[in-house]
């Protein structure tokens, strides 16, 4: 079709350090380069197995796998500043062959899939024998969950003079925001946008008029403090390189089914490859592509075995679509339910205190009114849903002072620590994140995301300390109301918990 687009494009980028390790050494470049070849080829053998368009009348389309893809890699080893920056575009085009004829990828398709490539890429390199071992002989160690060079990371500010350009830009463009809306959130499509204009403020051309050069680095980094020997001398204890008999399948498979959890309640086979390859790389695995390659798919397979689909059967299961589901999530679901269903069924006791004559002083009109009066009732259970530009921060003003009027205190919690500030800022009161609020209370989850909670005299793994209880800021007194601003933003287990906790 005219106007469309003619390829896809994904960067998948080598750490910072690594590339300065790259201008230091020719051998440790020559390895690179290898890893970084082969990590192209495992991307075009994900995309020639997964890759899929669509055929039939609109509303009857069915998806069909693509039987023929180009796809181009281009590698550049410099930023647009000129700095040491190894990256591969990898450029896929749109025009495939499928079912007897020439047709437009599903690129929607890929974009679900790019979580699963860009890990697929990082894996290669992080795992790579030949390159593993061409740092190891410069005494350099490679961290297995950043990919970053451990003794060359201090100088990655040095060698990215675009990054600090665009801190820059973005500290201007946020202080600029922050005056002409006092007191409001960007919210995070704005701050998108910011991040974006900050991107392209000043932005450096494509062909620079003078390309830099391994000297030029090598010297910008002797001026900045390394020393190859004095390096080689105070190296880093090295972990020993994990074989992958070493791992646990069954163990990578429950982990990733556990991550898949925490950050959706379905998902799609390519997330679960993607969850599967990130621990299998943060376990700092040495295996060629191939052995890496059946490891995560092994694992994979054995994770989607446990899953359910919520799609009806003898539906078609598109690999891109987010129909899988564990009994841990619908576990989940039924339990904030039932909470949510037992608090409700208590209100008929609640008292609301008549507060539309105030309201109207205040200027509230009649919605805003209800909504403050139910909010600073006995009600166990209030939601208030309300649009944009709605009134709710004024409505939640007045509900507090309200309440307050009443005898009952109101303590306010927000999903994240950044609308806490702006609660503080525009209603005076102090606010803070629900994982703030919750952490206080004992409950502690791990990077797999799965939750536990402490017993007053139980030994804190992150702290090394005896649990005491919550703080005294943190103590909350019956009767008090918790309002969660932006409930809808709530992930299940930290509803769940706060349940427990406003129950307790």
């Amino acid at each position: 079709k005219r106007g469309s687009p003619r390829f896809a494009e994904m960067v998948v980028n080598t750490p910072k350090s690594l590339s300065i390790a790259a201008a230091l050494h020719p051998d440790v470049s020559d390895a690179l380069d290898t890893a970084q070849g082969d990590a192209v080829a495992e991307i075009r053998r994900f995309l020639a197995l997964h890759s899929v368009t669509r055929v039939g009348p609109r509303g009857r389309q069915e998806v069909v796998p693509v039987e023929r893809l180009q796809t181009v890699a281009v590698v550049h080893k410099t930023s647009r500043a000129g700095d040491p920056h190894r990256h591969v575009h990898f450029q896929i085009g749109t025009r495939v062959w499928a079912a007897g004829k020439w047709r437009g990828l599903d690129t929607a398709a890929l974009f679900k899939q790019q979580g699963a490539i860009r890990a697929l890429g990082t894996a290669v390199l992080a795992a790579h024998p030949e390159l593993a071992q061409v740092l190891d002989r410069h005494g350099l160690t490679q961290d297995p969950v950043t990919g970053e060079v451990a003794e060359l990371e201090s100088f990655n500010a040095l060698m990215s003079k675009r990054g600090a350009q665009v801190e820059k830009n973005l500290a201007e463009i946020e202080a600029s925001w922050d005056e002409a809306h006092p007191g409001q959130d960007p919210g995070p499509v704005v701050h998108a946008r910011m991040t974006a204009a900050a991107w392209a403020q000043g932005r450096p051309q494509k062909r620079p008029t003078s390309l830099a050069h391994e000297d030029g680095w090598r010297d910008e980094l002797a001026e900045a403090g390394y020393d190859s020997e004095v390096f080689m001398q105070r190296r880093l204890p090295a972990h020993p390189p994990i074989d992958v008999d070493d791992l646990k399948i069954q163990t990578i498979a429950s982990r990733a089914l556990d991550r898949c959890a925490a950050a959706a309640s379905t998902w799609t086979r390519h997330t679960v490859a993607e969850k599967v390859t990130r621990i299998v790389t943060e376990q700092g695995v040495r295996a060629a592509p191939a052995e890496l390659r059946d490891l995560v798919t092994l694992a994979t397979d054995l994770a989607v075995g446990d899953c359910l689909s919520v799609l009806p059967p003898g539906t078609a299961q598109p690999e891109h679509v987010a129909h899988l589901t564990s009994l841990q999530v619908i576990a989940a679901e039924m339990r904030l339910r039932d909470l949510l269903t037992t608090r409700a069924s208590t209100s008929e006791t609640a008292q609301v205190p008549n507060v539309e004559a105030l309201a109207a002083v205040r200027g509230l009109d009649p919605g805003q009114a209800r909504a403050a009066a139910a909010l600073a009732s006995t009600d166990p259970l209030v939601v208030v849903e309300g649009a944009a530009g709605a009134g709710k921060t004024t409505m939640l003003a007045f509900a507090i002072g309200a309440a307050a009027a009443e005898g009952r205190a109101t303590r306010v919690v927000t999903p994240t620590k950044k609308a806490a500030d702006v609660v503080v800022r525009e209603l005076g009161v102090p606010a803070e994140s629900v994982a703030k609020l919750l952490h206080a209370h004992g409950w502690r989850w791990n990077s797999d995301g799965v939750w536990t909670r402490l017993a007053v005299g139980d030994r804190d793994t992150e702290t090394g300390k005896t649990y005491g209880g919550p703080p005294v800021w943190a103590r909350l007194a019956r009767g008090e109301r918790i309002v969660v601003d932006e409930a809808g933003m709530l992930d299940q287990d930290s509803a769940i918990a706060l349940f427990t906790l406003a129950g307790d």
